[in-house]
């Protein structure tokens, strides 16, 4: 995930926010550093009708991906992550919106606009 861009679907959402409800998820005995961890502010007013720990565990796992794929890559390489669930019909547009963003940013390079 270090040398190329990646379309990121962070699937089971549904199941995730059971989890973290019914007190059943224990993010932190895998992720010590999740006890500390806050979910970025702009995420918690664009969610605000949902449960906030949910919020935090879903941009929790996101936040760890982006980490990885944007540590030392200069801005050459993205990761466009998504929060799914199995029946999420938007997919397949979000997939051809990611694509078109991909190859532009490759042209672009390929002719140092980027």
């Amino acid at each position: 995930m270090r040398n190329i861009s990646v379309i990121l679907f962070l699937n089971k959402q549904d199941l995730l926010t059971e989890k973290v409800l019914a007190g059943k998820s224990k993010i932190e005995v895998y992720f010590p550093h999740y006890a500390t961890y806050q979910a970025p502010a702009d995420t918690l007013a664009e969610y605000r009708h949902e449960n906030s720990e949910v919020i935090r565990a879903r941009f929790f796992f996101r936040d760890e991906f982006l980490k990885v794929t944007s540590n030392n890559n200069g801005g050459r390489h993205y990761c466009y992550p998504h929060l799914t669930c199995a029946v999420d019909t938007e997919n397949i547009r979000r997939v051809f919106n990611d694509c078109r963003d991909i190859i532009q940013r490759m042209h672009l390079r390929q002719y140092e606009l980027l």
